[in-house]
């Protein structure tokens, strides 16, 4: 169950953020301030501080679910959340979501509850699926259904 957001920054990946196979590799980062979660899509570089933001939601708090905030569950719906609107987002722009990895196990434990991460790899729109491959998009395509 993915919680209601906004696109408050568009999703633009730059053609420079793409490999010669076509394939980005980005971070998903997201910050709760109470029961809103910000959420950004950043390019992955080197040093974190380069990191630029190539798309942002917000999601809306419901005052009526409040007693989702306090569920450890919560973080879940944060990354579910981000993960739906990568999946509608690349299916918009003809890309592919090669790889999806939650990387929240790597925030500091009392932070775990306010952080979440993941790291994608999208795959162009010119981008060639190798023969046989499985990717997260349809990996994951009963998750939006």
């Amino acid at each position: 169950m993915p919680l209601h957001y906004d696109a408050i920054k568009p999703l633009t990946v730059p053609a420079a953020e793409f490999n010669e196979n076509h394939i980005a590799v980005l971070l998903v980062v997201g910050n709760r301030y109470g029961g809103q979660w910000k959420i950004d899509v950043l390019s992955q570089r080197e040093h974190p501080g380069e990191a630029v933001a190539l798309g942002t939601i917000e999601t809306f708090h419901d005052h009526q679910r409040d007693d989702l905030t306090d569920s450890p569950r919560y973080p879940q719906l944060g990354l579910d959340t981000a993960l739906i609107w990568l999946l509608t987002e690349a299916k918009e722009k003809d890309w592919r979501l090669l790889l999806w990895e939650d990387v929240s196990d790597q925030v500091p434990e009392d932070a775990q509850k306010f952080t979440i991460g993941a790291r994608v790899a999208l795959g162009g729109d010119q981008f060639v699926p190798a023969p046989g491959a499985v990717y997260a998009d349809e990996a994951l395509g009963t998750f939006t259904s």
